[in-house]
């Protein structure tokens, strides 16, 4: 998508998400009020942020999630030609689409404005998604190329402006706590084994709480502790 029709899109869909929410679960005029700053905060970071947004697995038509990439992003990344990153990226954010088919609720309760009203403020949807799809991306990568593709240099090619945001707080901040998360899906899923960890996508109790997000131990222990994971052999 060209840049301009990436942010046409993500303003549309986000005002539907937010008026089919206030209608679906009976919002008062405040806390509407208070949801649109909400959208707009959301969508002033994401806008500033779009030369790092090298692709994404969205619902931009609710329903119907999609691999979206902006090639411009691309180009400012210094990333354009990159087959072994391109490759690292198809596989991240088709991984994302495969959470959403195995449970698209977790994208619809990740992106609502009202976590409170639906239950789900204390769960951090970010640590198991990103995590998986990052723990997936190094094991396709690793078959494909003999050894995991990173994206911890920056290119030499880099545009000045991307330099810039990556240096800025915000990327800094959210760097370490994906190591974490995918740290956590890696050792969970050697522990476990896939087949369990798995269950996480139709079991909500297993869904990692945020206090869990920073003591991922406590996380692993409910899988080992489920009742399917007790009585195999």
């Amino acid at each position: 998508m060209a840049v301009d029709d990436w942010k046409k899109a993500h303003k549309k869909r986000s005002l539907q998400r937010l008026r089919d929410e206030v209608e679906q679960l009976s919002i008062f005029p405040w806390g509407s009020v208070k949801a649109r700053g909400k959208r707009k905060v959301i969508l002033s970071t994401r806008f500033a942020f779009w030369p790092m947004m090298l692709g994404e697995a969205v619902d931009l038509v609710a329903g119907h999630p999609e691999l979206v990439i902006v090639p411009e992003a691309l180009r400012h990344a210094g990333v354009l030609g990159n087959g072994p990153l391109l490759h690292k990226l198809l596989a991240h954010e088709m991984t994302h689409l495969a959470q959403y088919a195995a449970n698209g609720k977790l994208w619809d309760d990740q992106e609502t404005f009202f976590p409170m009203r639906r239950g789900v403020a204390d769960r951090a949807y970010s640590f198991l998604l990103e995590g998986h799809a990052y723990w997936a991306d190094r094991q396709i990568t690793t078959e494909i190329f003999g050894a995991p593709v990173t994206t911890d240099e920056t290119s030499p090619d880099a545009s000045e402006l991307w330099r810039k945001l990556a240096s800025s707080p915000v990327p800094k901040k959210i760097k370490p706590v994906l190591k974490r998360s995918t740290d956590a899906v890696t050792q969970l899923i050697g522990d476990v084994g896939l087949h369990v960890f798995n269950e996480v996508w139709t079991r909500p109790d297993l869904m990692p709480t945020t206090a869990e997000s920073e003591q991922p131990e406590i996380w692993r222990r409910r899988f080992e502790d489920s009742p399917r994971q007790a009585s195999s052999p």
